[in-house]
């Protein structure tokens, strides 16, 4: 599996979850009803879960590693691993993300926790509370990772939002 040859590279997994629906409040600005509280309710959709999942790993890739993450200098190095699994679409279970996770600075390591869950609550359809787990055994978490794949859904893996520093490409080559 191709996730299994940056095993060397990862260092933890995160599970988050994401919100079915969820009701809007605002309050109306202009017009008769001016000061008035409205309501509005929206339902998660696969896209909107996917930008979710987008902005998360930029969040999360900018408040680790800083503004070298767009300098063209550092990027081959100052940018995390991330490698994205999207379950719960074909099969009835609650749409939720597994990240794969690497290359974290060593001096916010101890902290982890902390910057995934600001990351995800910055997020429009992120439910409280994430799981940080540091990784063991690789290839039993690359095999978990991509356990719908194959089964019930063949586009659990979300390539297009993976975050992989073009060194790691090279070294996995």
């Amino acid at each position: 599996m191709f996730v299994e040859s940056f095993g060397a590279f990862l260092t933890h997994m995160i599970g988050l979850n994401l919100l079915d629906n969820k009701i809007c409040r605002y309050v109306k600005t202009d017009g008769w009803a001016k000061g008035a509280i409205q309501h509005t309710e929206s339902e998660l959709t696969d896209k909107a879960a996917l930008a979710s999942l987008r902005y998360f790993i930029q969040v999360l890739n900018y408040s680790l590693w800083g503004r070298r993450t767009r300098d063209k200098r550092y990027s081959d190095v100052c940018r995390i691993l991330a490698i994205p699994s999207f379950e719960g679409t074909n099969n009835g279970k609650r749409r939720h993300f597994h990240i794969l996770l690497g290359n974290v600075p060593a001096d916010k390591m101890q902290d982890l926790e902390k910057y995934v869950a600001d990351a995800w609550a910055q997020t429009k359809w992120g439910m409280p509370g994430v799981h940080v787990q540091p990784l063991y055994d690789e290839s039993g978490a690359a095999f978990y990772t991509g356990k719908e794949v194959g089964f019930c859904n063949d586009d659990a893996m979300v390539w297009e939002f993976a975050s992989i520093p073009r060194r790691l490409v090279r070294a996995t080559a």
